[in-house]
């Protein structure tokens, strides 16, 4: 348990420590100016890694609640018969 304690500490200052970082290098940041097609190219990069992300997750959801995950029966040679006769 105090292990478990320790690790939550540690992480918890280590997060703390890089969003401090991230907040101080954001601000230093100031000057730098994005045009209209840099900020399109972040918003169309974000949108569509949040899709995927999505979509995803969305088909291990389906997996798991459809019994997709349950124990694979590997007999191979049976499944190449089935396949190779159609």
């Amino acid at each position: 348990m105090r292990n478990l304690l320790l690790l939550i500490i540690i992480a918890s200052l280590a997060l703390i420590i890089v969003t401090i970082f991230a907040i101080n290098l954001w601000l230093q940041m100031a000057d730098v100016t994005i045009s209209f097609n840099g900020k399109m190219a972040i918003f169309v990069g974000a949108f569509f890694t949040i899709l995927l992300g999505s979509g995803l997750m969305s088909l291990a959801f389906f997996s798991s609640r459809h019994g997709f995950d349950e124990q694979v029966d590997h007999d191979l040679e049976a499944l190449f018969k089935k396949f190779k006769n159609r």
